[in-house]
């Protein structure tokens, strides 16, 4: 059978490939892919790989890794196959990675939990299964939890999100509460810094409203007198222990949280970003075959590459593809082009987004 997606695990990958490939596998499910369609190849497989298929490669470095051990890699790279290196420490990349790659920028993957999630949502960019703009929207209570919001995203900055805090994303002179929207519609996941009196600011319950009404999810970080609120949609909760915060301090100026809790969150962020986007992407699917159905549209149907083929009543053949977030150019004709190079019978290309709380 063809498959849609393929990995190649490459280098020292025995004590990973179990994890690794449980993790994708979920992330797969979060997003609604098929796992038949996903195959794992090991380095002496490669003749077996489909070249009509994309693929990605993981090299898992180790002492003494040598080119001429490795010989497929001087292949994938000159058929242009994405690679991505990984090694247990940045500063020693280059003796434990063979020099065919030693170009590349490797990725720091130690094992644990976040490294685990992160390197997989790396491979899921890579097949264009989740977007590789990762952005995520802090709301939080300015006099309560300002100084953790700014630990936060300090610590999502080098994780590598795009993260939004007013206080530092947000221009001089532009209309805030505009900006607090549009950037909220374009990113994954909401981090909600839920402290006692969150939910009693005009303000604060604004943007818990606007994300609850444009199906966006959200990581509820309780504070320990806090509880869940049942009636909150599209929410996972962490609940916030003392032991988590650095002092007794808790809300105001000066409270912090420790660097077990900071990296706990991010691994709960970079997890939840799957489950979060494919409920987006489903919700703007079914919405607009419904519609489509109402319109008297003689077939619908979506496809395993994530676009809805769909033909008009007077016959001509559009694909639309959903996007979540603002739809931008670049990856309009990304698409365009992919889908001429298979043959698609559509004359037309939609794009299908939500226009809610994006700027005009």
């Amino acid at each position: 059978m063809a498959f849609q997606y393929q990995l190649a695990l490459l280098g020292d990958y025995g004590a990973q490939q179990a994890l690794l490939t449980t993790r994708l596998l979920e992330q797969l499910d979060d997003l609604g892919v098929d796992r038949s369609q996903f195959r794992f190849f090991a380095e002496q497989e490669l003749s077996l790989v489909d070249p009509k298929a994309p693929l990605v490669a993981t090299f898992f470095g180790y002492n003494g890794a040598r080119a001429q051990t490795h010989a497929s890699l001087a292949k994938l790279i000159s058929d242009s196959t994405t690679i991505i290196p990984c090694v247990d420490d940045l500063q020693d990349a280059s003796s434990k990675l063979p020099t065919t790659i030693s170009h590349i920028n490797a990725f720091e993957y130690d094992g644990t939990d976040q490294s685990i999630v992160r390197l997989a949502t790396l491979i899921l960019e890579n097949f264009r299964l989740l977007r590789s703009e990762r952005r995520v929207f802090i709301s939080y209570k300015r006099n309560e939890s300002q100084s953790i919001a700014i630990q936060l995203y300090e610590a999502l900055d080098r994780a590598g999100f795009d993260a939004f805090l007013d206080t530092r994303s947000v221009p001089p002179a532009s209309d805030f509460q505009s900006v607090l929207w549009h950037r909220m519609a374009d990113s994954d996941i909401v981090i909600l810094l839920d402290t006692p009196s969150f939910r009693q600011s005009h303000w604060t319950q604004l943007e818990l409203s606007q994300a609850n009404a444009t199906n966006i999810q959200i990581l509820h970080l309780l504070w320990p007198s806090v509880q869940a609120d049942p009636s909150s949609a599209f929410s996972e909760f962490d609940k916030l222990q003392a032991s988590d915060f650095r002092s007794s301090a808790r809300t105001g100026a000066r409270p912090s949280i420790s660097e077990k809790a900071i990296r706990r969150i991010i691994a709960k962020a970079e997890s939840l970003r799957a489950r979060a986007l494919a409920a987006r992407h489903r919700s703007l699917i079914d919405n607009f075959c419904d519609l489509a159905r109402d319109h008297k549209a003689r077939a619908i149907a979506v496809q395993p590459e994530r676009y809805i083929a769909l033909e008009l009543a007077h016959g001509d053949h559009v694909a639309v593809v959903p996007m979540i977030g603002i739809p931008r150019a670049d990856r309009y004709q990304e698409i365009d082009t992919a889908l001429r190079e298979k043959g698609n019978a559509a004359k037309k290309l939609w794009l299908l987004y939500d226009e809610r709380g994006i700027l005009q």
